[in-house]
């Protein structure tokens, strides 16, 4: 009976060791559940925030990389503006802790510190903090430094009368030309500023109206010789005339005149010098306009002053003049070319053509020194933003002036960009309307020479040469001008993306800091 008792008693312990084994075993499963499930959920909210986390990471950094590359001294302005952006875009709920600092050896802007989330089931397991930082730094671009690319960038700048708050000039300040010379100067800022050893950049500057001003006044610059194939002083029969009566102005940009009354009679003029300022190369008969980038010399001159090459030829061949050559007192010439001083040029003092530069200071002056005044030869402006881009010309352009090769525009590097970027910005505020010295703002004239900016346009881009084009102020035009001038840009832009249709001064600064930092890209690492 005992035993019966002692057979039963132990069964029902061994029930009771049974249950208690079994709850053991849930509580285990339902532990490793949790923890699975804490893993999923956990998990998925730790994906999440750390992609959010290192998307706030990266914008800040180019926040502030771009600050730096637009003002490298502006470095407590950069980092609170990395601070500023990664605050907003930062994931909701999290710890962090994050610093952001300045390399200026390297010209890179990085973080320290730490990042994580609050778990939620993952706590059983005892994490209460999951880690979320990734390691990240911005590299800006300054002078073509990681660009990845060799630079040249050639800047078309209207120095026209229209520039002008009275709308004829001249002038070197005033709501348009100064907003264009800050514009300018940003741009240099960023594409010179603290150049690399790696990499290349130069700038080159075209200020334009009716002419192309390559010197001082009276410089009798060998260069102008060799531009025009015209002697550097000329000795002639001259017109001089008496006796006139009427007058003349400029209406906006094109000068009105009405004189009569004039009598001439011949004056020996000696040794007049060589004004130093040049248009368009054009041929009166067979080729006339002249879009390519052929180097100036023997039958390929550029045009002088006077829209000619008075008193060797009409026009850039070497056909001799027949008439007009002031080499008698009956064959009196009548040239512009030459002055008793040597000045005389449509394009004022401060415009003078800059061949491509690496010194930042050089591009900076010229900038300040522009100086607004006469009519809009836009397909001469565009020519000679080609001259100082093409190799073509490097017998011409000396030293660190010479441009790079056409072919390293198509030569990849191990990076995978190019060897070299040519860049042209061409910028104005008006309808083309001047061609060779002679302006003609009908709609008729102002296509014809929209018609050859574009030819030049589509010569440079043939050649690798990428263009942006900037529209400025073309709401103060009237309506069939203003549909012209912006189409001839947007024809002569690589892309529509390359065209920039600005109406105020900070838009104009605004298209010219994006293609700065288009040319000169900020670039994360890490």
């Amino acid at each position: 009976m005992q035993l019966a008792k002692a057979i039963c008693n132990f069964g029902t312990g061994f029930r009771r060791n049974e249950r208690g084994a079994t709850a053991i075993t849930f509580a285990l499963s339902i532990t490793v559940l949790l923890m699975f499930v804490g893993m999923a959920v956990d998990g998925s909210r730790w994906f999440s925030a750390r992609r959010q986390h290192a998307a706030a990471i990266d914008n800040a950094l180019l926040s502030g990389a771009r600050q730096l590359q637009v003002d490298p001294n502006a470095s407590s302005a950069a980092l609170a503006a990395a601070a500023s952006v990664y605050a907003v875009n930062k994931p909701k709920g999290i710890t962090t802790s994050v610093v952001f600092t300045q390399d200026a050896g390297s010209q890179t802007i990085t973080y320290t510190g730490s990042a994580s989330i609050p778990t939620t089931l993952l706590r059983i397991a005892g994490f209460s903090q999951l880690p979320i930082s990734v390691p990240a730094s911005a590299l800006y671009s300054q002078g073509g430094l990681n660009g990845g690319s060799n630079l040249e960038i050639a800047v078309m700048l209207d120095v026209t009368g229209s520039m002008c708050d009275d709308g004829t000039g001249p002038c070197r300040s005033g709501t348009k030309i100064s907003g264009v010379k800050q514009a300018a100067t940003d741009l240099a800022n960023i594409v010179l500023g603290n150049t690399s050893s790696t990499y290349t950049s130069r700038m080159a500057l075209v200020p334009f109206s009716s002419t192309i001003r390559i010197d001082a006044d009276g410089s009798n610059n060998s260069l102008m010789q060799t531009l025009t194939g015209l002697p550097q002083t000329y000795s002639f029969w001259s017109g001089s005339f008496s006796g006139c009566s009427g007058s003349g102005s400029y209406v906006g940009e094109v000068w009105v005149s009405s004189f009569s009354g004039c009598s001439i009679s011949p004056t020996f003029l000696s040794n007049y010098k060589l004004v130093p300022c040049v248009t368009e190369r054009h041929f009166d008969s067979g080729i006339g306009f002249d879009a390519s980038d052929n180097a100036p010399g023997s039958g390929n001159w550029i045009l002088g002053h006077g829209g000619d090459r008075s008193g060797s030829s009409w026009d850039s061949s070497n056909t001799p003049m027949t008439s007009s050559t002031g080499l008698t007192s009956s064959d009196m010439s009548f040239t512009w070319n030459y002055s008793q001083t040597g000045g005389g040029c449509m394009s004022q003092p401060g415009n003078e053509l800059l061949p491509l530069t690496a010194r930042q200071s050089d591009v900076t002056d010229r900038i300040e020194s522009l100086d607004a005044f006469g009519p809009t030869a836009g397909a001469m402006g565009v020519l000679w933003t080609q001259y100082v881009l093409s190799p073509k010309w490097s017998s011409i352009w000396t030293g660190n002036q010479q441009p790079g090769s056409y072919s390293d525009t198509q030569t990849r590097q191990s990076n995978g960009s190019p060897v070299l970027r040519k860049v042209a910005i061409l910028m104005t505020d008006g309808g083309f309307n001047t061609y060779r010295q002679a302006v003609d703002p009908s709609p008729t004239g102002m296509q014809t020479v929209s018609s050859r900016a574009i030819s030049v346009c589509n010569t440079m881009k043939q050649n690798g040469i990428e263009i942006f084009t900037v529209a400025f102020d073309m709401a103060s035009l009237g309506t069939t001008e203003a549909a012209l001038a912006k189409s001839t840009l947007q024809s002569c832009g690589t892309d529509i993306s390359h065209f920039y249709n600005s109406l105020t001064v900070n838009d104009l600064k605004a298209a010219f800091r994006d293609i700065a930092l288009k040319v000169s890209p900020v670039r994360l690492s890490n």
